[in-house]
């Protein structure tokens, strides 16, 4: 089996939280030894994505998660059984103490694990062509869409995004996802690289926290957590 290369990526967060950079060869293809830890049932799912290149990003992150948990709780790869909660979030079907959650977007994924805590990550591909103003509703607060206004086009565009994966990230650490939406939460103006959550904040991301991280070019990334160490379990 080849592994897939892991590349730390470095926070201000706490030390049990660790975030790992997968990058994706969209020019491989599902029967590569890459993939060989995957279930078989990994390997129907990536089958379903009608792109190829939905494809291997599914099975380039999930093989590299399993390479990952396994080296972390001394099994092999294709011991691990995943599953998902009863909000349909990734875990691990046996209980462990180990927590995680990925993102993947282009030609990039982040995967990030804590075993004291929950965590959550998102990534995002900048599109330079995207009208930002057509998603403000479903993704900002009124106030930071006034403070895009206030920027020149380039920054306005990068900060757009910059909410949007503090936003994803926080809300997938908290199980209950993105459904109760994203401009329920404000993070802008952004100032350093920890997210500061604004105005009202909602119930469930109370005891949470969050950093931007450095990302490749093109690219936007951040990670959450909880602030009391716990059992992810």
């Amino acid at each position: 089996m080849t592994r897939i290369p892991l590349f730390p990526v470095p926070h201000d967060g706490p030390p049990d939280v660790h975030v790992w950079r997968v990058d994706i060869r969209i020019d491989s293809t599902l029967e590569s030894d890459t993939f060989t830890a995957l279930s078989s049932d990994e390997r129907a799912q990536a089958k379903v994505f009608r792109r190829s290149e939905d494809a291997l990003r599914f099975a380039t992150v999930r093989s590299a998660l399993r390479e990952l948990l396994a080296g972390a709780l001394g099994m092999e790869p294709h011991a691990l059984r995943l599953t998902r909660d009863a909000m349909k979030r990734p875990c691990l079907a046996d209980a462990t103490p180990v927590d995680f959650n990925v993102s993947h977007s282009g030609a990039h994924g982040l995967i990030a694990f804590s075993t004291r805590r929950r965590v959550g990550v998102d990534i995002e591909q900048r599109n330079p062509q995207l009208d930002w103003r057509s998603l403000a509703a479903l993704t900002l607060a009124d106030s930071e869409t006034g403070v895009l206004d206030r920027l020149d086009p380039e920054e306005r565009l990068e900060r757009f995004y910059d909410a949007w994966v503090a936003k994803e990230a926080l809300l997938k650490t908290t199980g209950v996802g993105v459904v109760r939406g994203l401009q329920r939460l404000t993070v802008l103006p952004r100032d350093g690289v920890r997210v500061a959550l604004r105005d009202d904040v909602p119930d469930e991301v109370h005891g949470l926290a969050a950093s931007w991280l450095a990302a490749p070019a093109g690219y936007a990334a951040c990670v959450a957590w909880s602030m009391t160490a716990q059992s992810p379990g």
